[in-house]
């Protein structure tokens, strides 16, 4: 996977319930936007990946749509596709 890619993703057995949530919530089409790293709010040090929703269906805050931009975790994801 690399930075700029647009993966599908779906949830590993393993999943918890808010990476289930937002593959569900968000389509499962994403553009990769950082390296897999540690990150502060996870004081278990696993990896995490930002990514940003292809799909637009967050709310903007003004009527509109927005895409959903956040952090996942590398063991609870796995590509399903890979769009080069």
């Amino acid at each position: 996977m690399k930075i700029g890619e647009t993966v599908k993703l779906a949830a590993t057995a393993i999943a918890c319930q808010r990476t289930k949530n937002r593959l569900r919530e968000n389509g499962l089409d994403f553009v990769i936007r950082s390296a897999a790293q540690t990150c502060q709010f996870d004081r278990n040090g696993q990896l995490w990946i930002c990514f940003e929703s292809v799909a637009h269906r967050a709310s903007d805050g003004k009527g509109g749509k927005e895409a959903w931009h956040g952090w996942l975790p590398v063991a609870e994801i796995e590509v399903i596709n890979e769009s080069r």
